[in-house]
């Protein structure tokens, strides 16, 4: 397990690489995660190829957006391909997680000559508002925005106290907890604060609907597979209900677990993608 630091424009986008060989694999975090997220899969492991775990933009310890920016979804997609351009001229198989799997699979959508698989883990399709949505999505967008932007940020006494009001939140037990959220946190003035940005909260200004959703899926042109936990989020199993039919070439695998199985249940989350790995591509 290594750090890694890549400049993408004007941000630094920092992460984890795991193994070697000549496979290039891009671990992609969930929503608030960071690229700690993978470790319970991939340290002290035998690894098909070179895995690099990434820390989105306001996340983990990467940079966060300028000031007057926000996190459109569509951004990360941008990040992945400078990412990927900067480290490789070959394709890679891409592994993401809840947020991270819905990235992936938009990028293999726009950029399937730069990939050469996908494992979405507990995140299928995109998120999206009907059409007749578009106008209040925008404004409570803009009004949440004006409401957070007033907020002072918040300090916590203790790194416990921060891992119990994620425990509220998440199906994690409190190592692992800590494990994702050691990243995500740091001391300032005797106390801890977290180091996401708050704007990562805010809410989306901007998202596909369904006819666009149905599209993207249609323009991916690489074997994808898609791993659930067993006890894991409902929107994840409606959306295989209302968007399975339009992949090309889809594998879905059930692992005991919740919304992070990967985590939970590691080893057998591993096996299963480095041997759709190796179905398609990897030496």
């Amino acid at each position: 397990m290594q750090p890694f630091l890549i400049q993408s424009g004007t941000l630094a986008l920092h992460g984890l690489t795991f193994g070697e060989g000549d496979e290039i694999v891009i671990g992609l975090h969930g929503w608030l995660d960071n690229c700690h997220s993978f470790i319970p899969m991939l340290k002290n492991t035998q690894l098909e190829g070179k895995w690099y775990c990434l820390d989105f933009p306001g996340h983990g310890h990467s940079d966060w957006r300028s000031g007057d920016a926000h996190y459109y979804f569509v951004d990360y997609i941008d990040d992945i391909y400078n990412f990927i351009t900067k480290i490789t001229d070959k394709k890679v198989h891409l592994v993401g997680h809840s947020m991270g799997a819905m990235a992936a699979g938009l990028f293999a959508s726009c950029f399937a000559e730069k990939v050469k698989s996908v494992t979405m883990i507990e995140g299928f399709g995109v998120i999206t508002t009907p059409s007749n949505d578009v106008v209040q999505q925008l404004r409570q967008a803009i009004l949440n925005r004006r409401r957070t932007n007033k907020k002072a940020p918040r300090s916590y006494e203790s790194k416990q106290t921060i891992y119990q009001a994620r425990a509220l939140m998440s199906d994690l037990p409190i190592d692992l907890i800590a494990l994702l959220m050691d990243r995500n946190i740091a001391q300032s003035g005797g106390k801890w604060v977290l180091t996401t940005d708050p704007k990562l909260k805010n809410h989306s200004g901007f998202r596909f609907d369904e006819q666009q959703c149905i599209a993207i899926i249609n323009e991916i042109n690489v074997p994808c597979q898609l791993i659930l936990g067993t006890v894991g989020y409902p929107f994840v199993r409606d959306n295989i209900n209302d968007y399975s039919r339009y992949y090309k070439d889809l594998t879905v695998t059930e692992l005991e677990g919740g919304h992070h199985c990967h985590m939970q249940n590691p080893v057998k989350c591993l096996q299963q993608i480095q041997g759709f790995m190796l179905q398609n591509g990897a030496c």
